[in-house]
């Protein structure tokens, strides 16, 4: 029990449940399928790159992670976006998804560029 709690991707997992409750129970959140995609993208592209490349594992290796910071970033602009929060910048829909292909591009690369386990 004390490793699943410990793992990683399993609090991606909880966070993509989190998010699928907040969109069912908060009408100003709008979960539409094209936010569902890009944040779906974002949280299986750091499972997987975690799963590749699990680092050094312990939180100083989390915060020391190119992974990690990728995937808050696009989570983060896509809590905006879902939230109509204005951004600096207008962006539709498909750019929102666009950039969290990029972002789910870029976790995965940085998995695959040293996997130590393969």
């Amino acid at each position: 029990m004390q490793g699943l709690l410990l793992s990683r991707k399993f609090w991606a997992l909880i966070l993509a449940v989190v998010v699928i409750v907040i969109a069912a129970f908060v009408p100003d959140f709008n979960l539409d399928a094209e936010h569902a995609a890009a944040f779906a993208v974002i949280i299986v592209s750091y499972i997987i790159g975690v799963s590749v490349d699990p680092g050094p594992g312990d939180w100083r290796g989390v915060l020391k992670s190119r992974k990690f910071y990728g995937a808050v970033f696009g989570l983060v602009l896509t809590f905006l976006d879902a939230f109509h929060l204005v951004l600096p910048f207008d962006l539709t829909v498909e750019q929102m998804v666009s950039i969290a292909v990029a972002v789910g591009g870029y976790i995965a690369g940085v998995a695959f560029e040293k996997p130590k386990n393969l």
